[in-house]
């Protein structure tokens, strides 16, 4: 049991490592000066990896069924289309209106 115990918590710690890294590497991104239309994917990109590395580790997703699986990730994904079409619009909208 203790083994068991032992290699769950060196899986969460190297999530959270990567998890942290990953938020290292959206504040350079985001400070970095790029355009802005690349920026925005990008920080979408990485904010989806790190929500799907929360959801299989951490809400245990990893062990269930596929099913289960899917129904969790339908929303994220129609969560993430409708951030990336309003990101798109702002990017393309005349900044005179605002």
């Amino acid at each position: 049991m203790e083994h068991t115990e032992t290699n769950h918590t060196k899986t969460y710690l190297k999530i959270f490592g990567a998890l942290a890294v990953l938020t290292i590497i959206e504040v350079i991104i985001s400070q970095s000066g790029m355009p802005q239309t690349p920026m925005v994917v990008l920080l979408i990109a990485f904010a989806l990896v790190k929500a799907g590395l929360v959801a299989l580790y951490f809400m245990h997703l990893h062990y269930d069924a596929k099913f289960l699986s899917i129904i969790a990730y339908a929303p994220l994904v129609v969560a993430s289309i409708l951030i990336f079409m309003l990101a798109m619009e702002w990017t393309f909208q005349p900044h005179w209106l605002f």
